[in-house]
């Protein structure tokens, strides 16, 4: 029976193109150049760790069974191989067949107020260690969904205790809900969210199925430099200039509608710089965005992100009128939920605490009375 090691040779043989060498190879996968020539190594039997394997799979993009099924011959392997190669969009098939499977034991769009009290309290206390670790991560996205935040980080921190391939096969999707949890109001650990993400983001390819988690990144470093600040000569500039940069890529890499979020973040970010850094940022950078934006963004009228964006958007080019008319459209026509529109005055009275900007002060004093009314 063949190897790892022997696997590996034949596989950076075949797909040289991909391999290229050991040190390119090292650092795609996360380890030193000497590791990879001991992999290389005739008739060595050096083993290779699971997490390498994972990271093999997927640059090659071979199917992970390719490691755990059995060859006698290095001929056999060499044939069989293109048999393990993966079909376009095959991890993601993958990822949502497994996720649509618990749906037999549990309906990931159920709210928890659906199911008893005792029942949740239950599974989180016992009856959670009998399930499947498929089970458990809907569950713990359940509960996230459901502001549970706490219980389910500590449902995601028993996945990673099981003996289960899930959490290898699935270790990236994991830790992108976990970096979500550490990211929330309720926990507030934007060191540990960061390195999740960073490691996400540098060390697979996560990001082009997820670009939401540069997003997540950007944010963690936007407040962990602003919330934190009592002025703006307290703010960290090497956190905004990172969270400015991971922005725009973020921006570029994304082809729908879910742009515009990275677009306002990038557009308030230059403002606060331009506070700090004079002519930073000016009115044509925001302009070019704007207008950039506007050739993709097919903006719903019924949601309030969307609507309050673009009215911020307007108001950080000085149109403050044409701004509050969007925003009033929308209450005369929808619902905002309280938290929506919590959300939009906490960003602006924090932009407006680091710039003192004129026209947000007037935008927000309009909205503020216009609450009231409501």
């Amino acid at each position: 029976m063949i190897m790892d090691s022997e696997k590996f040779r034949i596989i950076s043989q075949l797909y040289n193109e991909k391999f290229v060498n050991a040190t390119h190879f090292g650092k795609l996968i996360g380890v030193s150049r000497s590791t990879v020539y001991n992999w290389l190594k005739p008739f060595n039997g050096t083993s290779i760790n699971i997490k390498s394997k994972i990271k093999i799979c997927n640059i090659f993009e071979l199917l992970d069974t390719v490691w755990s099924d059995e060859f006698y011959s290095k001929k056999e392997f060499r044939r069989r191989l293109k048999d393990y190669k993966k079909i376009e969009s095959k991890t993601v098939i993958r990822e949502k067949n497994i996720l649509i499977g618990t749906e037999n034991e549990m309906n990931s769009s159920v709210s928890i107020e659906d199911i008893p009290t005792d029942e949740v309290n239950n599974l989180l206390d016992n009856r959670l260690e009998s399930k499947t670790s498929s089970f458990k991560f809907a569950f713990a996205k359940l509960l996230k969904d459901n502001g549970r935040v706490i219980e389910a980080l500590k449902v995601l921190d028993w996945i990673e205790s099981d003996n289960s391939s899930f959490k290898y096969i699935y270790e990236n999707q994991i830790k992108h809900l976990k970096a979500i949890l550490l990211s929330h109001s309720k926990i507030v650990n934007w060191d540990g969210a960061i390195d999740i993400l960073r490691s996400l983001y540098h060390s697979s390819r996560y990001h082009l199925v997820e670009p939401e988690i540069i997003t997540l990144l950007a944010s963690n470093y936007k407040r962990k430099s602003l919330d934190g600040a009592n002025s703006k000569d307290e703010i960290n500039l090497e956190f905004i200039t990172s969270a400015l940069c991971l922005y725009e890529d973020a921006y570029n890499l994304k082809s729908d509608n879910s742009k515009y979020y990275d677009a306002i973040n990038m557009a308030y970010l230059y403002k606060i710089v331009d506070a700090i850094e004079v002519e930073y940022a000016n009115r044509v950078d925001i302009e070019t965005l704007y207008r950039d934006l506007n050739r993709v963004w097919r903006k719903d009228i019924s949601n309030w992100w969307e609507v309050s964006s673009n009215a911020e958007f307007l108001m950080l080019l000085g149109e403050v009128d044409l701004a509050l008319s969007f925003i009033y459209d929308f209450l005369e026509n929808y619902e905002v939920k309280p938290f929506e529109i919590d959300a939009t005055f906490r960003q602006l009275n924090l932009y407006i605490k680091y710039t003192d900007d004129r026209n947000a002060k007037e935008f927000l004093d309009n909205l503020q009375v216009r609450k009231t009314i409501k």
